[in-house]
């Protein structure tokens, strides 16, 4: 029988990688180890880490590279998806005060027309905003920038 994870777990994992990522102990540009060596080293299952990955991939601390792995961005990297520029230009403006706590967001359908890509990658966008804690979305009305956000 296999052990079952405590809930919150992967939390613990991203404020651990987090620090990883901002003490230097990964290098920009360096990839990250395996998701295997990283479910060894936390005795986690790879959903939990996949969780905790993904959280540090829409705060925008690791870039994945489809087929390759997961990377720290270093400064000369950009958004290579539309997805991803949509979301740092978002996340640019709400960090610089473009867009206030409480503030709503552009629909789907606006960000969607305005960059000129689908409605599916405008959402993308908006829920790697989600995944990160800036925005918040509620039901019918739209997504809203949070009224926690740190500036």
């Amino acid at each position: 029988m296999t052990r079952r994870t405590a809930w919150g777990t992967y939390v613990y994992i991203t404020r651990v990688l987090r620090h990883r990522l901002t003490d230097g102990t990964y290098a920009p540009g360096a990839r990250l180890p395996s998701e295997a060596a990283l479910c060894a080293e936390f005795a986690v299952v790879r959903s939990t880490m996949r969780r905790a990955l993904s959280a540090l991939q829409a705060e925008g601390l690791i870039i994945v590279r489809a087929g390759v792995g997961r990377f720290v961005p270093d400064s000369d990297t950009q958004p290579r998806t539309s997805t991803e520029h949509i979301a740092a230009k978002l996340r640019h403006q709400i960090e610089t005060g473009h867009f206030q706590a409480g503030d709503a967001l552009p629909s789907e359908k606006q960000l969607a027309r305005r960059y000129e890509v689908s409605r599916s990658t405008a959402r993308a966008a908006l829920i790697n905003l989600e995944a990160a804690s800036l925005v918040t979305c509620v039901h019918g009305k739209g997504r809203y920038v949070r009224q926690d956000v740190p500036r």
